[in-house]
């Protein structure tokens, strides 16, 4: 019974099917390999939103200790007008070569009142987003600017000029 079986064993490893299959599968596997690279990244940063944890704030009864108890610390606050804990999260893409892109994002911005419960919260999004300019700004120093060329001649001939430290 054990030779049949082996014998069958052989059989299949030398049908010619066989080996073309394998050298088949390799074959697409080399080829769509490149294609996993071109597969986008999905990085999610910050705070992970739970909707049950937002559906349990109550306005005028949950405290910040509460609040941060629930929710951990905040990514930021701030003590201006009372004070307010916001909690981000952002999702960035990156497809092979590129920058990431920001593609969602969400904060969470709770404020309380003087007595430390909540005053108010709201989720905002992407779009409610406000783009900001950045002015690039550079402040003039003195003296003059120098060519590279400028620079390699302007030493020319300036040997023993008595200055400190000057051997020449």
């Amino acid at each position: 019974m054990r030779l049949i079986e082996q014998a069958k064993i052989r059989q299949t490893m030398s049908h010619p099917l066989f080996g073309r299959a394998s050298l088949c599968a390799l074959v697409m596997a080399a080829l769509l390999m490149p294609l996993q690279a071109c597969a986008p990244v999905i990085d999610n940063r910050g705070y992970i939103f739970d909707q049950r944890q937002i559906d349990g704030l109550k306005k005028g009864s949950t405290t910040k200790q509460a609040v941060q108890n629930n929710f951990g610390s905040p990514s930021t606050q701030t003590k201006l007008n009372g004070s307010a804990f916001y909690y981000i999260h952002s999702r960035f893409v990156t497809e092979s070569y590129r920058a990431p892109k920001e593609v969602d994002r969400k904060v969470l911005a709770i404020y309380f009142a003087a007595n430390d419960t909540i005053r108010d919260y709201a989720v905002y999004g992407l779009d409610d987003g406000i783009i900001v300019p950045i002015i690039e700004r550079t402040t003039q120093t003195q003296g003059q600017e120098l060519s590279v060329l400028g620079q390699i001649f302007g030493n020319l001939g300036r040997f023993g000029d008595n200055a400190p430290g000057s051997d020449f």
